[in-house]
């Protein structure tokens, strides 16, 4: 049960520790996160769950003292096939959730939850998190006990916290940390810290990604 499984995978892809809320003072600006969400062949991934997942990504950056503002799908200028990287015309990030079948179309190992297009030199502006690899998480760490009143809980939080992760790849230096959100290897005990509202950036995190935001990003 508490063998890890991986959040994300690094070479594509991004470094960091747990955490406390880290919002800004007073006197400093409150950056704007700007968020394309795209949920491809949506019938196999319940709205109702990417829905309280947002909202929960929502309070994760809020408590790092950022804005997070979600932008229809429908209205960032669309593409033709949702792999296809972003043009730089594109408002903000680009964060997709793949359905199975999707999935399998990315040369990634079965255990990770998600990938951010990112490399050591260049921060990218596209995120995927693979739905059915999330449930499957939720279900073998978290509802043990398969209730299935509490099922949707579970998965909300597992969705929220790889949506979190894989955008602060974005946004965040090359890597993953030793502890907390940004861990390359999560485990039965840093879900129960989800959980609690207790898996988010540190503060040095939070002030890197207040920082990027704040700044021109670099393309």
């Amino acid at each position: 049960m508490n063998r890890p499984f991986r959040t994300l995978t690094a070479g594509l892809l991004v470094v960091a520790g747990l955490t406390g809320l880290a919002r800004p003072a007073a006197a400093d600006p409150i950056p704007t996160l700007p968020i394309v969400l795209q949920v491809p062949g949506h019938g196999n991934v319940p709205l109702h769950i990417v829905a309280l997942a947002k909202a929960e990504v929502t309070r994760i950056y809020r408590d790092a003292g950022v804005n997070v503002v979600w932008i229809d799908a429908a209205s960032s200028g669309g593409r033709s096939h949702p792999l296809q990287s972003p043009g730089t015309s594109d408002p903000g990030f680009v964060l997709v959730v793949l359905p199975a079948e999707m999935s399998d179309q990315l040369p990634v190992a079965t255990e990770v939850l998600g990938v951010a297009i990112v490399t050591r030199e260049h921060r990218g502006r596209t995120a995927y998190v693979f739905y059915s690899r999330v449930e499957r998480v939720a279900l073998t760490h978290l509802n043990t006990s398969h209730d299935a009143a509490r099922r949707d809980l579970y998965s909300i939080v597992v969705l929220a916290h790889a949506m979190a992760h894989e955008i602060g790849h974005l946004l965040l230096p090359y890597g993953h940390s030793a502890t907390g959100l940004m861990r390359a290897d999560w485990n039965a005990k840093d879900l129960n810290l989800a959980l609690d509202r207790r898996l988010n950036f540190t503060s040095e995190q939070a002030e890197l990604i207040r920082g990027q935001l704040l700044a021109p990003i670099a393309r």
